[in-house]
Parts: C-alpha cells; structure tokens; sequence
C-alpha cells in the first residue's frame, strides 16, 4: 500500500513537472525533480540565513507599530517568505555554471547581512526602519559629513562591534553552511518540500485577502525593497527642488499690498528644543539675552508651536511655502515665501552658515537662489561641516544694511543647535559642564551628560547670536522672527539617542521657540501689530502655516492668504488638528 501510494505520489509530480517544463523526457524530469530534492535538503543553512536577515526587521517594524496585536500576520508572512526565499535558492542551484550559482548566493546573502545591519543601526539609533528621510541623508551626504556622522553615532566601539557581527556572521554562515537537512526517511523528507510550498503559496493568497492593508502601507517589505523605494522617493524629491526651480514663481499674484515695514528678519535656527532653552523654564540659564529682552517686555515668547516635520528639508518644504498638512499639490506647486516678498517690493536676502552648494542640492539652497542677495559663511558642499561659527554671519548682515532698499526681507540661516554640538560655540562660552546637568537626566553616563552640556553650551552660544542680531536691528522700524525649523531630543525619556530623524520623531524633536522682536520704531508705529502678536503667545500653532501670519503681520495678500492660518488674525482656527506623519501631536504625541 505504502509503495503503491508512493508511485501515486511520483507520478503526480512528475506530471506537474511536465506541465511546468518542456521536458518530454521522463527520466530527465526524475531527474530534476531529484535535484530540486538535494538542493532542498544540502542548502536549509542559505535558506534559513537570507529568511532571517529579511525577515527580522520586518518582525520589528510590525511589533512597534501594533504591539502585540497582529502575530498572526507575522505568522503567515513568515510561511509566505520562507518559501519564497526556498523557491529563490533553488532557481539560482539549478543554473548550469557553478560560478554563477555561488557568485549569486553569496551576493544575496552579502547585500541580506548589510541592509539588515543597516536597518538595526537605525532601529538601535533612530527607533525606525530606513526610509526615504535617511536615504536622501545619505545621498545628499559627502566623505567629510560621513566622517563626521561615524564619529558622532558609531565611533570606535561602534566600528569594533560592527567588525564583531561580521566575525561572528561569519562562523555562523560556515555552520549553517554545514547542515544538511534530516528525516527520519528518504520517503518522508520528499514530502516536506512540495507541502511546503504549497503551504507558501496559501501564505501569499491570505495576505493578498486577509492582510492586504499590510502589504499596501508597506510592513511587510523586505529590506531590499523597502530601500529600493525609499531611494526612488529621495530621487524623485531632489528632483522636485528643480522643478521648484522652474515652477514657483510663475504664478505670484499680490491682490492687497499695504506693506511699508522697512526691515523684516527671519532667523532661521536649527534643531533647538524650546524645553532646553531657560526662556521656557529649562533649569540651565542659557538664554541670559533673551530673558532680559523678554523681561522688558521686548519679546513675544509663543509657548505651543510645533514644526510640522522633523528634518531640515522637509521642514522648509512647508515653513517656506503655502504647502502645509492639509495640501492635495505638492509642495513645490505652491509659491514661496520668497517670491511673495519681491512681488510685494521686497529686496530679499539669504544670508547663510549653512551649505552653498550639494551635488543634489536642497530646499533651502533653491529658496537662497530665489532671493535677490545671496552670501555664505564659506563655500562648501551639502551638509559639509567645518565648524564655522554662527556669528560669522554679522559681518555679512552689517555689509547689506549699508547699501539698503526701500524695504527688505532678511533670511539669516543658522547652524544653532545641529550636531556635533562642540563644534556650534566657541570656548569662551563652555559655561556647562557635565555636573551641571539638572535632573532628571543627572543620572545619564558621563559621556551622555557631556554631550547634553555640550547641546547646553550651544543654546548658550545661540542665545548671544540671536540676541545680537535684534540688536543690529534696533536703531531702524524692523520687525525680527525667531524660529528654529525642528527641535531635537537629547537622551530624553530614558532614550538612547540624541538628534533627530524624520521617520519617527518624538515630541521633543517638533517643539520650538518662536520669538518676535520689534524695535522701539517699530512697536511706536505699528502699536496694533504688535499688541495682535503679543496676545497670540498661547495659541497652539504649527509652523506650516508661517507664511499665512508672515503675511499678515505685513499686510500683503494673495488668492492664497488664509486669515483663519494667521495665529495673530482673530480669525485664527485653534481647533486645527496638528498632524505629523499621521499622527495628532497634541492626542498622541505631546
């Protein structure tokens, strides 16, 4: 009965085989359903290897966004890659050239081990999978910002550990290598593989049925597909800062102009985080300039604002632009801050420490192109760090009050607050130290509480420069904005990172300071402005609707102006959902 059932069993395969492949031959079709067999059972150690490089951030990424609450997808992807990863291994065993088989699993199984190393790089440092955010970081990177960023997040022990997984992968990969797959009898073991590739393809129909949201929002991409996409969304966004280039000042209509304020300054800080800052209560102080402003009632200090982003680039995609949360175009289809000021009679500036050029370029060197004066600190690549210090920017702001328009719109961009944080003040003002880190975090590795001394320092450092820059303005009718583009999280919450990323941002990476300034000229004539701005300090705001109170402060209009998106209009809408990334900052986040 058993061998009866046996020849059955061959006879079916056989005839599957022949209907698969164009082999008349019933000896040659034996032969290769043979193959298939001692393929399956001398290459578990391959099979099982690329199934875990592939399939372990796929385990992370769905146990952090649903808990505990979707094993059984898990389960069932697991079945489904497992036997794609077996019907993969025995297409490349069944070529010809023995070359090619070992050049294109040892390949596989190469570019598997460093995209999974990479994605739990980022997960151990950023809490996220890689996505377009971090692969646009590395595009628009260079060999100087990439030495930077190994010392800042890896260093020697990071390097040493590295070099240990890889060891250890290694001796790993030569057991596996070893195993052979094993059953009580032949009979038994011919079984195991057809029955579990149907068990595979079953898989695939139940999550094309039962889990299709999980494939459609992407959880359960394997790592080489997931940064296969992410790099395309990176290209297509660097592409899209030309077509910025050719398209966002096109169509600038001004439909009211009432503008006759001489000096508006923007401040553009950098990754600085409003709880950090004795401004807003943190312990340190080190924001001595800016408390005595605000003491003599100089400043409007605004206590709820949030970016609505938590990188550079995407920050100023909407802080610059009409483009915010609710947009149905995309962000370069929306005209500019920029060009709205020259349309309104405006000179403009851009007055930088930030990059002048990048083989892919960024927003905010396409904005600089816009204005009608543009100067850096130095000349470099993108994201190309010297160490250049942010008040190398008042010689550069005192040379264009010489020669002055009629009125003129200033972008001063800073550093501030970016990493590595030594590198943003001088030593003169090293007035932190490790031990004078406040609780909670007074408890953190010394190597932790310097770097937060370090972050202290900076915001020290910055407290001088913005400071100083108000007052270059005081003598003249000048309105001047603070406002960093995003926060950054040092360590906070018993994390173990400091900095920030786009992916997964935390609250203390989208919290900032917004700060107006007016000199005495200014609030003497334009007394109901000013009182407009003083009285919003408590609304909840986010920074992607700048453009809107920028606006408004000045009087210009356009088709695109939105009162109810103005925090200092009374039509302000304070019930306005802030969303980030999905998620509701003030329900979820904050």
């Amino acid at each position: 009965m058993k061998k009866a059932s046996q020849m059955l069993y061959n006879e079916i395969i056989i005839s599957c085989l022949r209907e698969a492949f164009p082999v008349h031959s019933k000896a040659a079709i034996l032969k290769l359903w043979a193959r298939i067999q001692q393929i399956a059972e001398q290459r578990p150690g391959l099979v099982f290897s690329l199934f875990v490089l592939n399939f372990s951030p796929i385990v992370w990424q769905n146990i952090h966004m649903y808990r505990w609450d979707q094993l059984g997808v898990l389960f069932v992807d697991a079945v489904f890659l497992l036997a794609g990863v077996m019907v993969f291994v025995l297409i490349v065993e069944l070529l010809p050239y023995v070359w090619l088989r070992r050049l294109l699993a040892h390949t596989a199984l190469l570019v598997s081990l460093l995209l999974s190393l990479l994605e739990w790089f980022s997960i151990y440092q950023y809490q996220t999978l890689v996505g377009a955010g971090i692969v646009t970081a590395v595009l628009q990177t260079n060999v100087h910002e990439a030495g930077e960023f190994l010392r800042m997040y890896i260093g020697v022990r990071g390097v040493i550990v590295f070099l240990g997984i890889v060891a250890l992968s290694g001796l790993l990969w030569r057991f596996l290598n070893r195993q052979r797959l094993s059953a009580p009898s032949r009979h038994k073991r011919s079984r195991i593989l057809p029955v579990f590739l149907l068990a595979g393809s079953g898989a695939g129909l139940c999550l094309l049925h039962s889990y299709h949201s999980f494939i459609v929002n992407d959880s359960l991409d394997i790592p080489v597909v997931r940064m296969t996409r992410s790099a395309d969304t990176a290209i297509r966004n660097i592409r899209a800062f030309e077509k910025l280039r050719e398209e966002a000042a096109d169509d600038v209509t001004i439909t009211e102009n009432g503008s006759t304020v001489p000096y508006v300054v923007f401040i553009l800080g950098e990754s600085t985080n409003r709880d950090r800052l004795h401004l807003y209560g943190y312990p340190l102080e080190n924001t001595p300039n800016l408390d005595e402003l605000n003491q003599k009632g100089e400043l409007a200090v605004y206590r709820d604002v949030i970016s609505p982003q938590s990188a550079t680039v995407a920050v100023l995609r909407e802080l610059f632009t009409f483009h915010d949360v609710e947009s149905d175009r995309e962000w370069y289809q929306c005209n500019n801050l920029i060009d709205v000021m020259k349309a309104a009679g405006y000179r403009t500036y851009w007055l930088s420490n930030q990059e002048s050029s990048g083989i892919w370029g960024n927003v905010a060197q396409l904005f600089a192109q816009r204005s009608d004066v543009r100067q850096y600190t130095q000349l470099r690549e993108s994201h190309e760090d010297s160490g250049r210090l942010d008040e190398e920017l008042f010689p550069l702001v005192e040379q264009a009050l010489q020669h002055p328009a009629g009125k003129n719109f200033y972008v001063l961009h800073l550093m501030g607050g970016h990493g590595l944080y030594y590198m943003r003040f001088p030593y003169l003002f090293t007035k932190f130290t490790k031990d004078d880190v406040p609780p909670s975090q007074d408890a953190l590795t010394e190597e932790k509480r310097v770097e937060i001394a370090q972050y202290e320092n900076a915001m020290f450092y910055n407290d001088f420069v913005v400071s100083s820059l108000m007052g270059m303005f005081r003598d003249k009718e000048a309105i001047v904005i603070y406002l960093p583009d995003h926060g950054e999280t040092i360590y906070d919450d018993g994390s173990n990172f400091s900095g920030h990323v786009e992916e997964n941002p935390n609250h203390q990476q989208v919290e900032v300071p917004l700060i107006f300034w007016a000199s005495p000229s200014y609030r003497q004539k334009h007394p109901e402005k000013w009182q407009a701005i003083c009285a919003a300090v408590h609304r909840p705001y986010m920074t992607d609707d700048m453009i809107h109170t920028i606006l408004d402060i000045l009087d210009i209009r356009t088709p695109e102006y939105n009162a109810a998106k103005s925090v200092i209009n009374p039509s302000f809408d304070t019930s306005r959902r802030r969303m980030i990334r999905g998620r509701d900052y003030d329900q979820v986040m904050r």
